[in-house]
């Protein structure tokens, strides 16, 4: 079971604004007000006076960071992968309330920000912040990110929004009860201690991308869990993408380890599971293969408390399933 949201305490297509109709709205329902905060980021300082209400997250991942808290965003970022527009884990703490959901990935629609009233934009993740800071400025205060976006860590994010909400305590407490429940997993699971892994990325037709930089987020929560990752792939030069080595088909056996993941939407994880090479290595053959849809992959990816929670009830049981595949003689 996920722990419960304290305070009971995890790519973009073009999508209409859906609102369902006979849902809760949205919303913090209250909170006295209190004295002015201020916080910094890259593009500006936010600064918020008593306690927001009405909380818009411009990517679907800022919309993990108020949840976190208790608070229900009334607006966010629509996840193009998904159906309903949501992801699962976020979904799971919205309950009953359904915020309204937006498109970004034509840039952030303005208007449709403004016509939900927000007090508060939490935009740590959003990837079009650069050219709507200004705008979104004059509607409320907005939380930035300091280095670029989605660089900063899961934490430093929340702890921005845990200031910004004056619910600094639940903040600490939240990011304290995640690294403890990822420490719990890797005591749990010995069987993963020391196994190498390798994940590959955005398959083609002739290469595809390999996390070759343990600083990568998701390699980063596999070492948590007591993984290593495949030092081959660490050799490999890197790509004009941090982190990510090109590698072609012809020379996959250096991605070979004890546990091989690959993230891609069907038709292109076809690309590798279908090629020679890929069903000739030696943890495809013994089934340590793990194939990654996009949601799974996002929740590693784009880290919240809450989808670290959703990965360690989900994917940590196929690594470790995949981690006890006997050795090849």
């Amino acid at each position: 079971m996920r722990r419960p949201v304290l305070g009971i305490l995890v790519l973009f297509g073009v999508l209409s604004v859906a609102l369902a109709g006979c849902q809760a709205p949205a919303g913090d329902d209250g909170g006295a007000s209190g004295p002015a905060v201020t916080v910094s980021g890259k593009l500006g300082t936010a600064t918020i006076a008593g306690k927001p209400k009405r909380v818009v997250a411009m990517s679907w991942t800022d919309a993990d960071f108020p949840l976190a808290l208790g608070i229900k965003p009334v607006g966010m970022a629509r996840v193009p992968t998904r159906e309903d527009g949501i992801q699962p884990w976020t979904k799971e703490a919205l309950g009953a309330t359904q915020p309204t959901l937006f498109d970004v990935n034509k840039g952030d629609p303005i208007d449709q920000v403004a016509a939900l009233k927000p007090d508060l934009i939490v935009a740590t993740k959003d990837y079009n912040l650069k050219d709507s800071y200004d705008r979104l400025s004059k509607l409320a205060p907005v939380i930035s990110y300091d280095t670029a976006p989605n660089s900063d860590s899961w934490q430093d994010s929340l702890t921005k929004v845990g200031t910004a909400t004056g619910k600094s305590d639940q903040a600490e407490a939240a990011i304290a009860a995640t690294d403890k429940r990822i420490a719990d997993a890797a005591k749990a699971n010995p069987d993963l201690a020391g196994k190498t892994f390798s994940f590959g990325v955005q398959p083609g037709k002739e290469s595809l991308y390999v996390v070759n930089s343990t600083d990568d987020v998701t390699a980063r929560l596999l070492v948590a869990l007591g993984m290593r990752l495949n030092p081959t792939v660490t050799s490999l030069p890197t790509s004009s993408i941090p982190g990510r080595a090109q590698l072609s088909y012809e020379n996959l056996q250096a991605m070979d380890a004890d546990v091989v993941l690959v993230t891609g939407t069907g038709s292109t994880l076809a690309n590798f599971s279908e090629n020679p090479v890929a069903k000739s290595l030696n943890a495809v053959r013994r089934g340590a293969y793990i194939p990654l849809q996009p949601t799974p992959a996002q929740a590693m990816a784009f880290p919240s408390s809450e989808s670290l929670d959703w990965v360690l009830d989900t994917v940590v049981p196929q690594l470790v399933t995949a981690a006890k595949r006997p050795a090849q003689p």
